[in-house]
Protein backbone atom coordinates (compact mmCIF):
# COMPACT_ATOMS: atom_id res chain seq x y z
CA UNK A 1 0.00 0.00 0.00
CA UNK A 2 1.42 3.30 -1.17
CA UNK A 3 1.21 5.84 1.63
CA UNK A 4 1.01 9.46 0.57
CA UNK A 5 -2.12 12.44 0.55
CA UNK A 6 -5.06 10.89 -0.07
CA UNK A 7 -7.43 13.31 -2.08
CA UNK A 8 -10.43 13.56 0.34
CA UNK A 9 -7.73 14.27 2.80
CA UNK A 10 -6.60 17.06 1.35
CA UNK A 11 -9.51 18.36 0.27
CA UNK A 12 -10.87 18.71 4.18
CA UNK A 13 -8.09 20.59 4.89
CA UNK A 14 -8.48 22.97 2.27
CA UNK A 15 -12.15 23.31 2.96
CA UNK A 16 -11.25 23.68 6.76
CA UNK A 17 -8.61 26.54 5.85
CA UNK A 18 -11.04 28.22 3.54
CA UNK A 19 -13.56 27.86 6.28
CA UNK A 20 -11.31 29.31 8.92
CA UNK A 21 -10.40 32.22 6.53
CA UNK A 22 -13.84 32.91 5.69
CA UNK A 23 -14.92 33.55 9.58
CA UNK A 24 -12.65 36.92 9.37
CA UNK A 25 -15.36 39.79 9.51
CA UNK A 26 -15.25 43.31 8.05
CA UNK A 27 -13.81 45.81 9.64
CA UNK A 28 -15.34 49.08 10.00
CA UNK A 29 -13.73 51.77 7.34
CA UNK A 30 -11.55 54.00 8.59
CA UNK A 31 -13.70 57.36 9.86
CA UNK A 32 -11.56 59.27 8.62
CA UNK A 33 -9.79 58.05 5.41
CA UNK A 34 -12.87 55.72 4.43
CA UNK A 35 -14.29 59.04 4.07
CA UNK A 36 -11.67 60.32 1.53
CA UNK A 37 -12.35 57.30 -0.73
CA UNK A 38 -16.13 58.14 -0.74
CA UNK A 39 -15.17 62.20 -1.60
CA UNK A 40 -13.10 60.75 -4.44
CA UNK A 41 -16.01 58.96 -5.90
CA UNK A 42 -17.95 61.96 -5.99
CA UNK A 43 -19.09 63.88 -9.03
CA UNK A 44 -19.97 67.48 -7.82
CA UNK A 45 -17.74 69.68 -8.97
CA UNK A 46 -18.17 71.40 -5.50
CA UNK A 47 -17.30 68.86 -3.50
CA UNK A 48 -14.91 70.09 -0.66
CA UNK A 49 -13.09 67.12 1.20
CA UNK A 50 -13.02 68.57 5.37
CA UNK A 51 -12.36 65.37 6.91
CA UNK A 52 -8.36 64.86 6.88
CA UNK A 53 -6.09 66.31 8.92
CA UNK A 54 -3.80 67.97 5.64
CA UNK A 55 -3.04 71.69 4.88
CA UNK A 56 -4.06 73.12 1.90
CA UNK A 57 -2.74 76.71 0.95
CA UNK A 58 -5.68 79.33 -0.29
CA UNK A 59 -6.15 77.61 -3.65
CA UNK A 60 -6.48 74.46 -2.39
CA UNK A 61 -3.20 72.49 -3.36
CA UNK A 62 -0.96 70.65 -0.55
CA UNK A 63 2.21 72.42 -1.39
CA UNK A 64 5.40 71.77 0.27
CA UNK A 65 7.42 73.97 2.94
CA UNK A 66 9.82 76.27 1.43
CA UNK A 67 12.11 74.97 4.07
CA UNK A 68 11.66 71.32 3.19
CA UNK A 69 11.96 71.96 -0.92
CA UNK A 70 15.45 73.67 0.11
CA UNK A 71 15.98 70.97 2.56
CA UNK A 72 15.23 68.60 -0.97
CA UNK A 73 17.17 70.65 -2.77
CA UNK A 74 20.04 70.09 -0.77
CA UNK A 75 19.94 66.64 0.13
CA UNK A 76 19.26 65.89 -3.38
CA UNK A 77 22.98 67.67 -4.35
CA UNK A 78 24.72 65.86 -1.77
CA UNK A 79 23.55 62.41 -2.18
CA UNK A 80 23.48 62.50 -5.83
CA UNK A 81 23.42 58.79 -7.13
CA UNK A 82 26.06 57.36 -4.99
CA UNK A 83 24.35 58.15 -1.49
CA UNK A 84 24.28 55.98 1.61
CA UNK A 85 21.06 54.31 1.34
CA UNK A 86 21.54 51.61 3.74
CA UNK A 87 19.36 50.20 7.23
CA UNK A 88 19.60 53.00 10.13
CA UNK A 89 19.83 51.37 13.52
CA UNK A 90 16.65 50.50 15.60
CA UNK A 91 16.12 54.05 17.01
CA UNK A 92 17.06 55.80 13.90
CA UNK A 93 19.67 58.05 12.45
CA UNK A 94 21.67 59.23 15.24
CA UNK A 95 21.80 62.70 13.65
CA UNK A 96 18.38 63.14 13.70
CA UNK A 97 18.01 62.12 17.15
CA UNK A 98 20.62 64.24 18.17
CA UNK A 99 18.95 67.38 16.22
CA UNK A 100 15.42 66.48 17.44
CA UNK A 101 16.17 66.32 21.26
CA UNK A 102 18.41 69.27 20.69
CA UNK A 103 14.98 71.09 19.66
CA UNK A 104 12.55 69.73 22.21
CA UNK A 105 14.67 69.80 24.89
CA UNK A 106 17.44 72.44 24.42
CA UNK A 107 15.28 75.14 22.52
CA UNK A 108 11.57 74.46 23.23
CA UNK A 109 11.60 73.16 26.82
CA UNK A 110 15.06 74.53 28.21
CA UNK A 111 14.55 73.01 31.67
CA UNK A 112 14.64 69.65 29.81
CA UNK A 113 18.29 70.20 29.33
CA UNK A 114 19.60 69.21 32.69
CA UNK A 115 17.45 65.88 31.89
CA UNK A 116 19.75 65.49 28.65
CA UNK A 117 22.91 66.24 29.82
CA UNK A 118 22.31 63.79 32.82
CA UNK A 119 21.17 60.96 30.08
CA UNK A 120 17.98 60.66 31.50
CA UNK A 121 15.78 61.12 28.02
CA UNK A 122 15.44 57.69 26.28
CA UNK A 123 14.71 58.51 22.27
CA UNK A 124 13.71 56.50 19.38
CA UNK A 125 13.03 57.71 16.08
CA UNK A 126 9.35 56.53 15.08
CA UNK A 127 6.76 56.35 12.20
CA UNK A 128 5.16 59.79 13.26
CA UNK A 129 3.15 60.47 15.84
CA UNK A 130 1.14 56.94 15.57
CA UNK A 131 3.93 55.04 15.29
CA UNK A 132 5.40 56.83 18.66
CA UNK A 133 2.03 56.29 20.47
CA UNK A 134 2.03 52.44 19.69
CA UNK A 135 6.02 52.08 20.99
CA UNK A 136 5.18 53.80 23.90
CA UNK A 137 1.68 51.63 24.28
CA UNK A 138 3.74 48.61 23.94
CA UNK A 139 6.29 49.54 25.97
CA UNK A 140 3.93 50.58 28.75
CA UNK A 141 1.66 47.55 28.89
CA UNK A 142 4.59 45.40 29.03
CA UNK A 143 5.94 46.06 31.70
CA UNK A 144 4.23 49.31 33.58
CA UNK A 145 0.43 49.42 33.00
CA UNK A 146 -2.82 48.12 31.80
CA UNK A 147 -4.98 50.93 31.54
CA UNK A 148 -4.68 54.48 30.00
CA UNK A 149 -7.69 57.25 30.12
CA UNK A 150 -8.28 59.36 26.92
CA UNK A 151 -10.42 62.41 26.90
CA UNK A 152 -13.63 62.56 25.17
CA UNK A 153 -13.92 62.78 22.52
CA UNK A 154 -10.71 61.99 20.86
CA UNK A 155 -8.94 61.39 17.90
CA UNK A 156 -10.58 58.85 16.49
CA UNK A 157 -7.32 56.30 15.71
CA UNK A 158 -6.51 56.70 19.32
CA UNK A 159 -8.50 53.72 20.71
CA UNK A 160 -7.41 51.79 18.13
CA UNK A 161 -4.26 52.12 18.68
CA UNK A 162 -4.32 51.76 22.43
CA UNK A 163 -6.43 48.39 21.83
CA UNK A 164 -3.97 46.84 19.12
CA UNK A 165 -0.95 47.57 21.78
CA UNK A 166 -2.00 45.79 24.76
CA UNK A 167 -4.30 48.23 27.09
CA UNK A 168 -6.83 46.26 28.89
CA UNK A 169 -9.04 48.90 29.39
CA UNK A 170 -9.07 52.58 27.82
CA UNK A 171 -11.77 54.12 29.53
CA UNK A 172 -12.54 58.22 28.68
CA UNK A 173 -12.73 61.19 31.04
CA UNK A 174 -14.63 64.25 30.75
CA UNK A 175 -13.10 66.63 28.50
CA UNK A 176 -15.56 68.60 26.25
CA UNK A 177 -18.72 69.99 27.19
CA UNK A 178 -20.97 72.70 25.25
CA UNK A 179 -18.07 74.48 23.64
CA UNK A 180 -15.31 74.80 26.63
CA UNK A 181 -13.18 72.18 28.38
CA UNK A 182 -15.05 70.61 31.21
CA UNK A 183 -12.32 70.90 33.68
CA UNK A 184 -14.24 69.81 37.39
CA UNK A 185 -15.97 67.12 35.47
CA UNK A 186 -12.23 65.83 34.23
CA UNK A 187 -10.73 65.99 37.58
CA UNK A 188 -13.58 65.33 39.75
CA UNK A 189 -13.92 61.80 37.34
CA UNK A 190 -10.04 60.81 38.23
CA UNK A 191 -10.41 62.12 41.73
CA UNK A 192 -13.54 59.39 42.13
CA UNK A 193 -10.90 56.89 40.50
CA UNK A 194 -8.48 57.65 42.72
CA UNK A 195 -9.04 54.10 44.95
CA UNK A 196 -8.00 52.15 41.61
CA UNK A 197 -5.12 53.43 40.50
CA UNK A 198 -1.86 51.95 41.44
CA UNK A 199 -3.85 48.91 43.36
CA UNK A 200 -2.56 46.83 40.24
CA UNK A 201 -0.67 48.87 38.53
CA UNK A 202 -0.72 52.61 37.86
CA UNK A 203 -2.64 54.26 35.23
CA UNK A 204 -1.55 56.17 32.00
CA UNK A 205 -3.56 59.34 30.64
CA UNK A 206 -3.35 61.01 27.53
CA UNK A 207 -2.58 64.67 26.80
CA UNK A 208 -2.94 66.47 23.63
CA UNK A 209 -0.21 69.50 23.81
CA UNK A 210 -2.01 71.51 21.93
CA UNK A 211 -4.84 71.85 19.28
CA UNK A 212 -7.28 69.51 20.64
CA UNK A 213 -8.34 66.97 17.79
CA UNK A 214 -11.27 66.62 17.35
CA UNK A 215 -12.66 69.99 19.28
CA UNK A 216 -9.61 72.29 18.64
CA UNK A 217 -10.59 73.50 22.42
CA UNK A 218 -7.52 73.01 24.46
CA UNK A 219 -7.06 73.95 28.61
CA UNK A 220 -6.22 77.18 29.49
CA UNK A 221 -3.09 77.62 31.10
CA UNK A 222 -4.57 77.94 34.51
CA UNK A 223 -6.59 74.98 33.63
CA UNK A 224 -3.75 73.11 32.42
CA UNK A 225 -1.48 73.90 35.67
CA UNK A 226 -4.75 72.70 37.75
CA UNK A 227 -4.95 69.55 35.99
CA UNK A 228 -1.52 68.53 35.67
CA UNK A 229 -0.93 69.17 39.93
CA UNK A 230 -4.15 66.43 39.98
CA UNK A 231 -3.12 64.01 37.65
CA UNK A 232 0.65 64.14 39.26
CA UNK A 233 -1.19 63.56 42.73
CA UNK A 234 -2.91 60.81 41.65
CA UNK A 235 0.23 59.00 40.42
CA UNK A 236 -1.28 58.79 36.79
CA UNK A 237 1.71 58.90 33.64
CA UNK A 238 1.40 61.21 31.23
CA UNK A 239 1.06 60.15 27.41
CA UNK A 240 1.83 63.56 25.57
CA UNK A 241 0.70 63.61 22.04
CA UNK A 242 2.14 66.78 20.52
CA UNK A 243 1.06 66.51 16.55
CA UNK A 244 0.44 70.34 16.39
CA UNK A 245 3.32 72.06 17.86
CA UNK A 246 3.29 75.62 16.15
CA UNK A 247 -0.47 75.38 14.86
CA UNK A 248 -1.88 76.80 17.94
CA UNK A 249 0.34 80.69 18.32
CA UNK A 250 2.47 80.40 15.36
CA UNK A 251 5.58 80.23 17.41
CA UNK A 252 7.00 76.73 17.68
CA UNK A 253 8.50 77.31 20.93
CA UNK A 254 5.35 78.92 22.76
CA UNK A 255 3.43 75.97 21.89
CA UNK A 256 5.96 73.38 23.77
CA UNK A 257 3.90 75.19 27.06
CA UNK A 258 2.65 71.79 27.98
CA UNK A 259 6.01 69.99 28.18
CA UNK A 260 7.53 72.63 30.14
CA UNK A 261 4.18 72.72 32.56
CA UNK A 262 4.94 69.04 32.64
CA UNK A 263 8.74 69.16 33.98
CA UNK A 264 7.56 71.48 37.42
CA UNK A 265 6.68 67.77 38.51
CA UNK A 266 8.56 64.63 39.25
CA UNK A 267 7.24 61.55 37.07
CA UNK A 268 8.25 58.50 39.00
CA UNK A 269 7.16 56.20 36.07
CA UNK A 270 8.42 58.55 33.43
CA UNK A 271 7.08 61.48 30.73
CA UNK A 272 6.22 60.06 27.53
CA UNK A 273 6.55 62.36 24.01
CA UNK A 274 5.07 61.46 21.22
CA UNK A 275 5.89 63.86 18.38
CA UNK A 276 5.36 64.51 14.53
CA UNK A 277 6.69 66.43 11.98
CA UNK A 278 3.82 65.70 9.76
CA UNK A 279 2.08 68.60 10.68
CA UNK A 280 4.02 71.11 11.27
CA UNK A 281 6.93 70.19 8.43
CA UNK A 282 4.61 68.98 6.07
CA UNK A 283 6.48 65.71 6.15
CA UNK A 284 2.90 63.51 6.08
CA UNK A 285 4.08 60.10 3.33
CA UNK A 286 7.26 60.40 5.42
CA UNK A 287 6.05 59.48 8.62
CA UNK A 288 8.73 61.12 10.62
CA UNK A 289 8.04 61.71 14.20
CA UNK A 290 9.76 60.21 17.52
CA UNK A 291 9.14 58.69 21.28
CA UNK A 292 11.23 60.62 24.13
CA UNK A 293 10.27 59.03 27.41
CA UNK A 294 11.96 61.58 29.99
CA UNK A 295 13.36 59.35 33.34
CA UNK A 296 13.04 60.19 37.45
CA UNK A 297 16.62 62.16 37.69
CA UNK A 298 17.17 60.25 40.82
CA UNK A 299 16.87 56.58 39.18
CA UNK A 300 19.87 55.49 38.02
CA UNK A 301 19.58 52.54 35.93
CA UNK A 302 16.23 52.82 34.59
CA UNK A 303 17.22 54.53 30.83
CA UNK A 304 19.52 51.71 30.32
CA UNK A 305 16.68 49.13 30.60
CA UNK A 306 14.15 51.28 28.77
CA UNK A 307 16.66 51.82 25.98
CA UNK A 308 17.02 48.22 25.12
CA UNK A 309 13.70 47.23 25.53
CA UNK A 310 12.33 49.96 22.97
CA UNK A 311 14.60 48.84 20.35
CA UNK A 312 13.47 45.35 21.26
CA UNK A 313 9.96 46.72 20.73
CA UNK A 314 11.17 48.16 17.57
CA UNK A 315 12.97 45.63 15.66
CA UNK A 316 10.15 43.00 16.36
CA UNK A 317 7.85 45.37 14.25
CA UNK A 318 9.69 47.11 11.79
CA UNK A 319 13.11 46.95 12.02
CA UNK A 320 14.35 49.94 11.64
CA UNK A 321 12.48 53.73 10.19
CA UNK A 322 13.31 55.24 6.91
CA UNK A 323 15.45 57.52 6.33
CA UNK A 324 14.68 60.44 3.68
CA UNK A 325 12.40 61.87 5.91
CA UNK A 326 14.54 61.80 8.81
CA UNK A 327 17.52 63.44 6.59
CA UNK A 328 14.66 66.76 5.79
CA UNK A 329 13.66 67.17 9.54
CA UNK A 330 17.80 67.13 10.39
CA UNK A 331 18.65 69.38 7.61
CA UNK A 332 15.86 71.74 8.40
CA UNK A 333 16.54 71.65 12.16
CA UNK A 334 20.32 72.22 11.76
CA UNK A 335 20.39 74.74 8.86
CA UNK A 336 20.20 78.50 10.52
CA UNK A 337 18.62 79.45 7.11
CA UNK A 338 16.44 76.35 6.51
CA UNK A 339 15.35 76.69 10.34
CA UNK A 340 14.19 80.60 9.89
CA UNK A 341 12.40 79.61 6.92
CA UNK A 342 10.29 76.61 8.63
CA UNK A 343 9.82 79.48 11.55
CA UNK A 344 8.24 81.35 9.15
CA UNK A 345 6.47 78.48 7.08
CA UNK A 346 4.58 77.62 10.09
CA UNK A 347 3.39 81.32 11.08
CA UNK A 348 2.25 81.52 7.43
CA UNK A 349 0.56 78.24 7.89
CA UNK A 350 -1.56 79.26 10.90
CA UNK A 351 -2.39 82.39 10.03
CA UNK A 352 -4.40 80.92 7.03
CA UNK A 353 -6.17 78.91 9.45
CA UNK A 354 -7.17 81.99 11.77
CA UNK A 355 -7.81 83.78 8.32
CA UNK A 356 -10.16 80.61 7.12
CA UNK A 357 -12.28 80.98 11.16
CA UNK A 358 -12.36 84.84 10.48
CA UNK A 359 -14.17 84.15 7.08
CA UNK A 360 -16.21 81.69 8.51
CA UNK A 361 -17.45 83.92 11.53
CA UNK A 362 -17.94 86.32 9.00
CA UNK A 363 -21.07 84.25 7.02
CA UNK A 364 -21.93 82.40 10.28
CA UNK A 365 -21.42 84.30 13.24
CA UNK A 366 -20.34 81.43 15.47
CA UNK A 367 -18.64 83.22 18.16
CA UNK A 368 -16.64 80.38 19.04
CA UNK A 369 -14.63 80.12 16.11
CA UNK A 370 -12.43 82.91 16.93
CA UNK A 371 -12.56 82.78 20.39
CA UNK A 372 -8.65 82.75 20.85
CA UNK A 373 -8.56 81.77 24.97
CA UNK A 374 -9.10 78.40 23.77
CA UNK A 375 -10.22 77.74 19.83
CA UNK A 376 -6.93 76.77 18.18
CA UNK A 377 -5.13 75.02 15.40
CA UNK A 378 -6.35 73.22 12.16
CA UNK A 379 -9.95 71.53 13.36
CA UNK A 380 -13.28 72.92 14.96
CA UNK A 381 -15.92 70.98 16.26
CA UNK A 382 -19.53 72.29 14.32
CA UNK A 383 -21.55 70.47 16.73
CA UNK A 384 -23.84 69.06 13.65
CA UNK A 385 -25.26 65.73 14.52
CA UNK A 386 -24.52 62.67 12.74
CA UNK A 387 -28.06 63.16 10.52
CA UNK A 388 -26.94 66.85 10.08
CA UNK A 389 -23.18 65.69 8.51
CA UNK A 390 -25.14 62.95 6.28
CA UNK A 391 -27.12 65.82 5.22
CA UNK A 392 -23.94 67.72 4.53
CA UNK A 393 -22.77 64.77 2.60
CA UNK A 394 -25.33 63.89 0.11
CA UNK A 395 -27.05 67.07 -0.55
CA UNK A 396 -24.40 69.57 -0.46
CA UNK A 397 -21.27 67.36 -1.22
CA UNK A 398 -18.99 68.51 1.77
CA UNK A 399 -17.46 65.90 3.74
CA UNK A 400 -17.15 65.97 7.81
CA UNK A 401 -16.23 63.04 9.67
CA UNK A 402 -19.11 61.81 11.61
CA UNK A 403 -18.69 63.97 14.87
CA UNK A 404 -18.69 66.61 13.18
CA UNK A 405 -15.26 67.49 13.01
CA UNK A 406 -14.07 70.35 10.53
CA UNK A 407 -10.62 70.59 8.82
CA UNK A 408 -10.39 74.37 8.44
CA UNK A 409 -7.34 73.52 6.08
CA UNK A 410 -9.77 72.31 3.26
CA UNK A 411 -11.77 75.44 3.21
CA UNK A 412 -10.67 78.62 0.73
CA UNK A 413 -11.97 81.96 -0.89
CA UNK A 414 -13.25 79.86 -3.84
CA UNK A 415 -15.70 77.25 -1.59
CA UNK A 416 -16.16 79.41 1.55
CA UNK A 417 -19.37 80.74 0.36
CA UNK A 418 -20.81 77.27 -0.53
CA UNK A 419 -20.20 75.88 2.68
CA UNK A 420 -20.91 78.40 5.37
CA UNK A 421 -24.55 78.69 3.16
CA UNK A 422 -24.74 74.88 3.32
CA UNK A 423 -23.78 74.84 7.10
CA UNK A 424 -26.43 77.40 7.61
CA UNK A 425 -28.66 75.40 5.86
CA UNK A 426 -28.45 72.17 7.57
CA UNK A 427 -27.95 73.96 11.23
CA UNK A 428 -31.84 75.44 10.57
CA UNK A 429 -32.33 71.63 10.50
CA UNK A 430 -33.65 70.31 13.56
CA UNK A 431 -32.05 66.91 13.44
CA UNK A 432 -31.23 64.21 16.88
Amino acid sequence: MKHGWRPSFVASIVRSYYHTLSRIPNALPDKILGLTEVFNKDTNPQKVNLTVGIYRDDLGLVTNFKSVVQAQSILSADMGISGDWSYLPIAGCPEYSTSVMDFLFKESVPQAKSYLESDKISFVQSLSGTGALAIATRFLTSFISKVIWVPDPSWGNHMNIFDNNGFKEVRVYKYYKDGSIDIDGWLDQLRQAKSEFGSRYPHCILLQACCHNPTGVDPTRTQWKKALEVINELGLIPVIDMAYQGLESGDLIEDAYLLRMCLEHNWRNGLYICQSFAKNMGLYSERIGSLSVIHPMDESNTKAKADSQLKRIVRGVYSSPPSYGSRIATLVLNNPTLKAQWFEDVKKMTDRLWSVRVMLYERLKWDTLIDRTTQHGMFYYSGFSPKQVDILRRHHSIYLTQDGRISLAGINRSNIDHVAQSFLSVSRCRLA
